[in-house]
């Protein structure tokens, strides 16, 4: 349907196809025939055209095993002109480029005050990218009240990620100060981060849970969320769950499931983890 209007010269159709084509829902993913619709958008004076023949150019350079540096070139010109047509989207795109030297020159300042302009149009990503310059002082000096806020708009906005982030930091300041009262919110954040698939997140509020950092100890409740961060592919999240299960900490001990995790652990590159498996091995 989305087609043929598009095909009689609807703009409105068009740009409902187009996310369809990229993404395959309703059908094949179809790149090419996307950024062909994408770019006679952008050309129009669409900036959501533009962003999204730049998404498509990024996809295609990230697709062989090679990068394909003319795309993300071409992507960058898009994203740019795309956010000169009030794309709040193509903004976030072209800060994080801008930010990190990709597809040309790196502009950490230019990036930063994009991101931050597509932040304030809740595209949450870039709230969470930003988050990350200014609490890494990566265009200004560090700013690490306004990181917090960047990182709570981008965990409010769903990204685990950020949640991960925020939760860090509310830990660090209670480090610093010597103030309990941030470790509560960091729990809830790990939570929130966890429960959004982030394994890092699932790691850290099992952390908390076990030692008791500032909340009440909760053992059983900590293995869960080891494991669901080990399921997540966190490295850290299986060798906590491991030593959990080995000791029997929250859960019955089981030495063959708790090195089975190990493994795991290992394989995802935690090398800590591959000398107690050796360990293990040697003493079979």
């Amino acid at each position: 349907m989305f087609a043929r209007g598009c095909e009689l010269g609807s703009a409105d159709a068009c740009h409902l196809l187009v996310p369809m084509l990229i993404e395959g829902r309703g059908g094949a993913q179809l790149l090419d025939v996307a950024a062909e619709v994408a770019q006679i958008l952008c050309e129009a004076g669409s900036g959501q055209g533009c962003s999204w023949q730049g998404n498509v150019l990024s996809r295609q350079a990230a697709s062989n095993q090679q990068i394909n540096h003319e795309n993300l070139i071409a992507a960058r010109v898009l994203y740019l002109q795309g956010c000169d047509l009030d794309s709040m989207e193509a903004c976030g795109q072209a800060g994080a480029l801008l930010a990190t030297g990709t597809g040309g020159p790196p502009d950490p300042i230019k990036g930063y005050d994009l991101l931050e302009r597509a932040c304030r149009a809740e595209q949450w990503q870039a709230c969470a990218n930003v988050g990350v310059m200014a609490r890494d002082g990566l265009a200004h000096d560090a700013d690490r009240a306004a990181a917090r806020d960047y990182f709570g708009m981008a965990c409010d906005g769903g990204i685990a990620s950020a949640c991960n982030d925020l939760g860090i930091m509310w830990m660090q300041l209670s480090d610093r100060s010597g103030d309990e009262r941030w470790r509560d919110p960091a729990l809830l954040v790990f939570i929130a981060s966890c429960d959004g698939g982030d394994g890092a997140g699932c790691s850290n509020a099992a952390r908390q849970l076990r030692e008791g950092r500032g909340v009440p100890t909760d053992l059983v409740r900590a293995h869960d969320l080891a494991v669901r961060g080990c399921e997540a592919n966190s490295a850290r999240a299986c060798l906590l769950a491991s030593d959990m299960r080995g000791a029997g900490e929250g859960v019955e001990g089981d030495a063959e499931t708790a090195r089975a995790l190990r493994q795991k652990a290992c394989d995802l590159g935690q090398s800590s983890a591959c000398a107690g498996v050796d360990a293990s091995a040697r003493q079979d």
